[in-house]
C-alpha cells in the first residue's frame, strides 16, 4: 500500500463523514466514511508500523474534527439546505362576512370536515355528525374560532 492510496482513502472517508453530518440523511454514508478512515489507519499500522500508524490516527481524527467544525462554522452547509419557508395562514373569519343563519353550498364532501362556500368565500367547515355531499346546500349554525359549523339543507 502506498502512502498516497492510504491518504486518499482517509480523505475520502472524512469527506463522507462530513457529508453525512451536513447533507445526507441516514446513517449509511457516515458508516461508509468511518470504514474508509479505519481501513486507511489499519493499513498504515500494518504496512508502516506503530509509530507512523499512531501519527496517522491522530492526524485523521484531527482532520475529521477540523473539517466538521469548519463546515459548520463557515456556513458551507447552507448552500445545500432548503432556504424556502412555507407561509400559510388559517381561515380568518370576519364576523361581518359570515353570520349564523347564512346559507351556502358544500364545495367538497363534509365528512364531517371539508370546504364550503358562503357569501362568495370559501371556508373550512364542519358538520355536527351528518355527512354532506359536494354542491349540497348548507346553513351556518355558528362560527367556531376559525371554522364554520354548518348543517345540511336550507
Amino acid at each position: 500500500m502506498s502512502i498516497f492510496f492510504i491518504s486518499v482513502l482517509i480523505l475520502f472517508g472524512i469527506l463522507l463523514i462530513v457529508l453525512e453530518i451536513l447533507v445526507v440523511p441516514g446513517f449509511v454514508v457516515g458508516l461508509l466514511g468511518a470504514a474508509f478512515v479505519i481501513m486507511g489507519i489499519g493499513w498504515t499500522w500494518q504496512v508502516y508500523g506503530s509509530g507512523t500508524g499512531m501519527l496517522v490516527t491522530l492526524l485523521s481524527f484531527f482532520l475529521t474534527a477540523l473539517s466538521v467544525w469548519s463546515a459548520l462554522r463557515t456556513g458551507f452547509w447552507k448552500r445545500f439546505s432548503l432556504q424556502d419557508q412555507l407561509k400559510g395562514r388559517m381561515n380568518e373569519i370576519d364576523p361581518e362576512t359570515v353570520k349564523e343563519g347564512d346559507r351556502g353550498a358544500a364545495v367538497s364532501s363534509l365528512r364531517p370536515m371539508g370546504t364550503v362556500k358562503v357569501n362568495g368565500q370559501r371556508f373550512e367547515a364542519s358538520t355536527e355528525g351528518e355527512m354532506v355531499p359536494p354542491n349540497y346546500p348548507v346553513t351556518v349554525i355558528r362560527v367556531d374560532g376559525n371554522k364554520l359549523i354548518v348543517k345540511p339543507g336550507l
